[in-house]
């Protein structure tokens, strides 16, 4: 039989990656529109879990958000939670770094970390759009999860407006998760012998 604080250890490590429940870092019916200036995106600092922004794009309506995954974090998902809308297919590109360098004018992928299109004709709602983005046809590419670092991400619909939201999930570092499950079972240890 497992020790008591065994047991709290493992439910500390179970729980200690737990996300938020749908937080809303950006909802364009209530904070307006995000930036159309690829060098001056809007910008956020992801939180551990749930990330989503709710957007509506349509004709030459370019929307850039950069988005910063914190150290010790890691962007594990890009969720395609809900989409609504005539066209069926939409656009997402995303570039390291706090601007998206790329020339949206160049209609060329080279230089991009990734891209995928993105809508119920491509993906279910609910469907995680991150690898797809990793294996863009031409872009730099990557494998997820993505490391801490900022990334610019590039959201169009150039057909009839559609509005979809996004979740960019984050989850703790590997080596992050097992140092929060010993701190929590050493701070239980220690409060028990004081």
């Amino acid at each position: 039989m497992l020790p008591r604080h065994a047991f709290t250890a493992i439910a500390l490590a179970c729980f200690a990656g737990a996300p938020a429940l749908g937080q809303v870092i950006h909802d364009e019916g209530v904070d307006g529109d995000l930036s159309g200036d690829r060098f001056n995106p809007t910008a956020y600092v992801l939180g551990l879990g749930s990330n989503r922004i709710i957007a509506t794009s349509g004709p030459g309506d370019r929307e850039f958000v950069a988005l910063t995954v914190p150290a010790g974090m890691l962007m594990s998902a890009l969720i395609q939670v809900d989409y609504i809308g005539e066209d069926g297919v939409a656009f997402a590109a995303v570039d390291d770094g706090p601007q998206f360098l790329v020339d949206p004018d160049a209609f060329t992928t080279a230089g991009m970390l990734g891209w995928t299109h993105f809508g119920p004709v491509i993906f279910p709602n609910g469907s995680d759009i991150l690898p797809a983005m990793g294996m863009g046809f031409g872009a730099d590419g990557f494998v997820p999860p993505l490391p801490a670092g900022t990334y610019t991400f590039w959201l169009q619909q150039t057909g009839e407006e559609v509005t979809y939201e996004l979740d960019f999930f984050v989850i703790p570092a590997p080596g992050a998760a097992g140092l929060l499950g010993f701190g929590a079972v050493w701070a239980v240890r220690r409060r028990r012998t004081a």
